[in-house]
């Protein structure tokens, strides 16, 4: 890899870590709909220059209410009742187990002892840094449970975005990825 894309890796990875608390500065402007809806403004620019991906309008919509409500809606309203920014980051990647699980239900992969052992662990892991927290356990346990529930939407679009691939599904993944890359 050149240095130029190591670097531009290394910059995805500090953006995408500085957004919550991004997030959870402008929620103190802004209210979880407010934002989530100023996000997509800013993202839609992208429908200017990239083509529509080669599937149904159904899925778009789909895919698309996935992403609003699901991912960005639910973890606006999750820091907002509480959840701190750098568990949010943290708890969000825990996407990965519920894909697993999902991917097992849906299409019958089944994972690894090795992968189910990781999984545990992890959430093991997930449950005591919770229980490290302090500060209102009610507001907490409410934005745990909303981000839970943004985790598992974005798992099943993750899911049926695969269920909709086709031989290019890498292409298909890194194009609708581009809005998201330039913000």
């Amino acid at each position: 890899m050149r240095p130029f894309h190591m670097l531009l890796a290394v910059l995805v990875a500090v953006v995408w870590g500085v957004a919550f608390v991004v997030s959870k500065i402008g929620l103190e402007s802004f209210t979880p709909p407010q934002l989530t809806a100023l996000r997509f403004l800013v993202a839609a620019a992208g429908v200017l220059w990239l083509p529509r991906p080669a599937v149904s309008w159904k899925a778009v919509v789909f895919i698309g209410f996935t992403v609003f409500t699901g991912q960005f809606l639910l973890q606006f309203f999750g820091i907002a009742f509480g959840m701190p920014a750098g568990l949010t980051a943290f708890v969000v990647q825990s996407q990965a187990l519920f894909t697993v699980v999902f991917a097992a239900l849906m299409f019958g992969d089944r994972p690894s002892s090795q992968q189910i052992i990781g999984m545990s662990v992890a959430l093991v892991g997930l449950f005591v840094i919770g229980l490290t927290l302090s500060g209102g356990v009610p507001a907490l346990a409410f934005g745990v449970i909303v981000l839970f529930v943004r985790i598992d939407t974005v798992s099943l679009r993750s899911l049926i975005w695969r269920g909709l691939s086709d031989r290019r599904p890498t292409r298909r993944m890194s194009n609708s990825a581009r809005p998201r890359a330039a913000l």
